[in-house]
């Protein structure tokens, strides 16, 4: 489930710095170009996406500590992707597969 949780904040983020008009995004998979061509449904989204990681984070862990937790991981992620998107550095292929083996350990280990 916080595999999924963090993945929802990693997409809302990026929506949202990609949402900036300073921002230009030529190099994403053919499904994303589309979302962060329009810069308004990209804000769209990425409130959608992180709305309802909000209410997914305090589902799981309760009003308060859900809504200091996902403070947290947002002001991670936004660092994260501000510091690391304009070198280049995620590619798709390694967030997906980042992402399976989280997903992975999450449902059979834990």
């Amino acid at each position: 489930m916080y595999t999924i949780l963090l993945l929802l904040i990693f997409a809302g983020s990026f929506f949202w710095y990609s949402s900036s008009e300073k921002v230009k995004i030529k190099h994403a998979p053919a499904l994303i170009l589309p979302l962060v061509s329009d810069k308004i449904r990209a804000k769209i989204l990425a409130i959608v996406l992180l709305g309802l990681s909000w209410v997914l984070t305090m589902y799981l862990q309760g009003l308060l500590s859900g809504t200091l937790a996902f403070g947290a991981y947002v002001m991670g992620f936004f660092s994260m992707i501000v510091l690391l998107w304009p070198y280049r550095y995620f590619q798709w292929k390694q967030i997906t597969v980042v992402f399976i083996i989280a997903l992975f350990f999450e449902t059979i280990i834990f």
